[in-house]
């Protein structure tokens, strides 16, 4: 039994046909064959049923359990072979959502020691669900995430940092800006303009949107916030977003809370694998971060 055993039988799992696997790596199908029987001899058990009436490959329920194991393996090897390559090359990889970027690095770089140690990293720039996702899979070494709810998963270390409220966004000109707080029933009756989807921002949106039965008009959707604030200056249209990364002309625009049973946060922390090996600079950064949460600068909005 090797590793190109376990390799062979999870792509069996997937695809279940020899010759299929056999085709992917570019080996026999008795290389497949031989491989599956030194795991059989291994377990001692039947992986896959023998019936030859199947056209397909069945698992037994051993090789289903086998199979669920193995993905583990391979994925925790994938692991540790992004670790180290990171660890080679001495550059960590760290995820900085945009919306998040603008208010953190505002205030790290106004630190003299922050300054210095940035070099250090490479930093990886996309929406909190991608850099999660590159996270768990040891694409990166550490990030900033954004979420709705506070992040939770098992084989994550993490900190919360802030959390901000989202409001309403309209023109000083709308019928809505006296309002101090609103529902948002009340703001169906105007067309949103929002972040796109790559934004945990949209998450709240359509928690707000299915509580009242997806009535919202969605007029457009842009990655550029300043964008989003001119069109909400102009009346063009009102948008759902957190006060913490403002639009360039807020005196333009009116923030309106929502009501208490509408209320969505939006939460900010950082989190890196429980098996990574905190080095130096990586300890640093996360000092500075847990310093600014400590003072409070990133807790109020800009």
């Amino acid at each position: 039994m090797n590793l190109h055993d376990f390799e062979y039988f999870n792509a069996l799992g997937n695809l279940l046909s020899f010759t299929a696997v056999s085709n992917y790596f570019g080996v026999s199908q008795p290389t497949i064959t031989y491989a599956v029987k030194r795991l059989e001899q291994y377990y001692n058990c039947d992986l896959i049923y023998k019936d030859r009436s199947h056209r397909t490959v069945v698992l037994t329920n051993e090789g289903k359990i086998l199979k669920t194991h193995i993905e583990n393996i391979l994925d925790e090897l994938a692991l540790t072979q992004r670790a180290i390559e990171h660890s080679k090359n001495r550059q960590l990889h760290v995820g900085f959502p945009p919306i998040i970027r603008a208010k953190i690095l505002s205030q790290l770089l106004q630190k003299k020691e922050a300054i210095s140690f940035l070099a250090h990293f490479d930093l990886i720039s996309g929406g909190s669900e991608e850099l999660l996702s590159k996270l768990l899979s040891g694409h990166i070494d550490f990030s900033l995430i954004g979420s709705i709810t506070p992040l939770s998963l098992p084989n994550l270390e993490v900190k919360r940092l802030y959390k901000r409220e989202f409001y309403i966004f309209v023109s000083k000109e709308n019928p809505l800006a006296s309002r101090k707080e609103i529902s948002f029933e009340e703001a169906l009756e105007y067309p949103f303009i929002l972040l796109d989807e790559s934004f945990v921002h949209m998450e709240a949106f359509k928690n707000l949107n299915d509580k009242y039965k997806r009535k919202a008009k969605i007029l457009l959707n842009f990655s550029d916030i300043q964008t989003i604030g001119q069109l909400v200056k102009s009346d063009v249209g009102i948008t759902l977003m957190t006060d913490f990364l403002p639009f360039s002309d807020m005196e333009s625009i009116v923030k309106i809370p929502l009501i208490p049973e509408d209320k969505q946060i939006f939460y900010v922390q950082y989190a890196y694998l429980k098996n990574t090996i905190i080095g130096e600079n990586l300890q640093a950064l996360m000092a500075l971060l847990d310093e600014l949460d400590e003072e409070g600068s990133l807790s109020t909005p800009l």
